[in-house]
């Protein structure tokens, strides 16, 4: 996620997420009776591994780790928390997603057409994603190929993806007091503006602006949300950007692509 942390130091998530988290990975690792030989011993060494991080967390108070127990978890720990207890990005999103409002959504692909990309891509070869994303490149804005939205924090990613879509700025933070996150909004430019969108918003943000979480949460090819692979991930990250109708001529060449051969 964010790999700067001198630059940009630790940047806490919410209590109420920190211990959903913790009750979704208490669950992932109890050994249940069902449980094969292989199973019960990944769980055995993922807790043991757990209990590392955990006490590598933990401040040491008058010599002894405090009794409040670890430091609150980060958004830069998450992708050790990924690794460690093999819970995945979307397990955690799925768990914690709403809206402003506090309704429990669903991780998804803002729209069906990149629902249905996605699809295509799981299915294609190597070469053929080489090719899709050779397109998707040659249609699409250069400024979100530049380097020039990259941002350490999601809701200033956010800000400059949506105003270089719509060259409206007013129009951008209309929407967002729209939206009730008009607050996360305003502290964009603060130094610790990572804390400003909270894990729980990821999905109805990046859903009501179509753009890949994977993207707002500035993942690598490594590490995926809601595509099969990270390679996909990358794709959908630049395909989200493009405009309704580019989509759809995309689409219909990654359709023609698998349903007739294309290129191999």
């Amino acid at each position: 996620m964010l790999e700067d942390k001198n630059k940009s130091g630790m940047h806490r998530i919410t209590k109420e997420d920190e211990i959903l988290i913790y009750e979704l990975i208490e669950e992932k690792l109890t050994i249940n009776t069902g449980d094969s030989a292989a199973i019960r011993k990944e769980k055995e060494v993922r807790r043991e591994a757990f209990n590392r991080f955990k006490e590598k967390n933990t401040p040491i108070v008058k010599g002894r780790p405090r009794k409040e127990g670890p430091r609150r978890l980060c958004y830069e720990q998450m992708d050790e928390i990924v690794e460690t207890t093999g819970v995945s990005y979307f397990d955690i999103l799925n768990i914690l997603s709403k809206d402003p409002d506090g309704n429990k959504i669903v991780p998804q692909w803002p729209t069906k057409s990149e629902a249905d990309m996605c699809s295509y891509c799981s299915i294609m070869t190597d070469r053929q994603m080489e090719v899709v994303l050779t397109l998707v490149k040659r249609v699409l804005a250069e400024i979100f190929t530049s380097g020039e939205v990259e941002e350490e924090n999601p809701m200033l990613r956010l800000y400059k993806a949506s105003s270089s879509r719509t060259f409206c700025i007013k129009e951008m933070g209309r929407k967002m007091k729209e939206l009730e996150v008009a607050d996360a909004f305003a502290r964009r430019y603060m130094p610790y503006s990572y804390n400003a969108l909270e894990l729980n918003l990821v999905t109805f943000m990046s859903t009501t602006f179509d753009v890949s979480p994977h993207w707002l949460l500035k993942l690598d090819e490594n590490t995926t949300v809601l595509a099969p692979t990270g390679k996909i991930e990358m794709i959908m990250d630049l395909f989200c950007f493009l405009p309704n109708e580019r989509k759809e001529i995309i689409l219909a060449a990654a359709e023609a692509m698998t349903n007739e051969g294309g290129t191999a």
